[in-house]
């Protein structure tokens, strides 16, 4: 009964607050959502989104987000627990998105829009899909929320951010032979495909992903999805990568260096990276994922490029990127110590 009774409010809360400026939007699937402008109380789950808000100065007009993004309070002092309206992205608490009475839900394509979609209908929310971890449609995602929010000057401010450094990259990397990658996950031996915004990443940044070429329709379905594709250790010396890189699972805050070193030392410690190019060249490191993925990845690009290229990129600091990042689009003190390299 309590929660017929939210979502009876909800409704009349919603009908309530229609305005005459609905426009149809088509999202990242190809969907058509009409959806009122702009959006004053948003839900939005999969950081990135949350951090394209934030960036764009629609912060405010965020009013849930997911367990997933909140883990995170010095990254994300702004929220509290009665923000959470759900575990993430996977897993959306309706009734609490409900009673947040909002104008809208993001998701992104990797997400259950199709079942949000579904259960949030009967109410008046729309469910729109903005995959903001997707490097290709970094542009016109952050044009995208800023004509959602209302805030098209400063999304315009942080799509020429990108811009210019993917300018940047493109410019020095023209007709040059791209190095062949090996990016790991946080488990051993679980690597990244096509379809993957890690795999963008790295091509963007002058490198070849080693598993580039798996089409992960035609694997079987336990080997894993783009994100997470599991390998056997002779397929990864077969590939000969020239670069290996390892993200480490961090928060905002500088990761400790024990737990770099500890990351090192494991990784250091398995024959098949031993066997590698990588290593005889001493071009394996770990990086934090808030490097790796600052906007849309641009950041792990140009660090891929500084350790594939270091010749082209000598004059180029992927962590003065990421300080802006962070300052200027995320309002937050920057904290160094993004990569490690051990002792070989």
């Amino acid at each position: 009964m309590l929660f017929k009774s939210v979502l009876g409010a909800a409704i009349v809360a919603l009908s309530l607050s229609q305005s005459a400026f609905a426009e149809t939007i088509t999202d990242d699937v190809g969907r058509q959502v009409d959806v009122d402008l702009p959006v004053k109380r948003a839900v939005i789950f999969n950081r990135y989104s949350v951090e394209f808000a934030r960036a764009i100065g629609a912060i405010e007009q965020v009013v849930g987000t997911g367990a997933s993004t909140y883990r995170d309070p010095a990254y994300w002092p702004e929220f509290g627990p009665d923000d959470v309206v759900g575990q993430g992205q996977s897993e959306p608490n309706y009734e609490a998105i409900i009673a947040k009475k909002p104008d809208l839900v993001i998701l992104p394509r990797n997400g259950v829009y199709e079942e949000a979609a579904r259960q949030l209908e009967p109410f008046g929310i729309p469910v729109l899909v903005v995959t903001s971890w997707d490097t290709l449609k970094h542009v016109e995602n952050v044009k995208l929320m800023g004509k959602l929010f209302g805030r098209e000057e400063r999304a315009a401010d942080l799509a020429a951010y990108y811009e210019d450094y993917k300018a940047l990259l493109a410019e020095r990397l023209e007709g040059v032979e791209p190095v062949p990658v090996y990016l790991e996950e946080k488990r051993p031996l679980v690597t990244v495909t096509p379809g993957s915004g890690w795999h963008d990443m790295i091509e963007a940044g002058g490198g070849r992903n080693v598993f580039g070429e798996i089409v992960i329709e035609d694997e079987p379905a336990a080997r894993g999805n783009p994100n997470a594709f599991t390998i056997d250790p002779e397929e990864l010396v077969a590939r000969v990568p020239s670069l290996i890189v390892k993200l480490e699972p961090g928060a905002y805050t500088t990761i400790p260096q024990e737990q770099y070193k500890t990351t090192w030392d494991g990784l250091m410690a398995r024959e098949e990276i031993r066997a590698t190019p990588a290593a005889e060249a001493k071009n394996v490191h770990v990086i934090n994922y808030y490097l790796a993925g600052g906007s849309s990845k641009i950041t792990g690009a140009l660090q891929i490029a500084k350790w594939a290229h270091p010749e082209l990129f000598k004059d180029v600091d992927p962590e003065e990127a990421m300080r802006r990042w962070i300052e200027d689009f995320q309002g937050l003190p920057y904290q160094p110590g993004m990569t490690y390299q051990g002792d070989f």
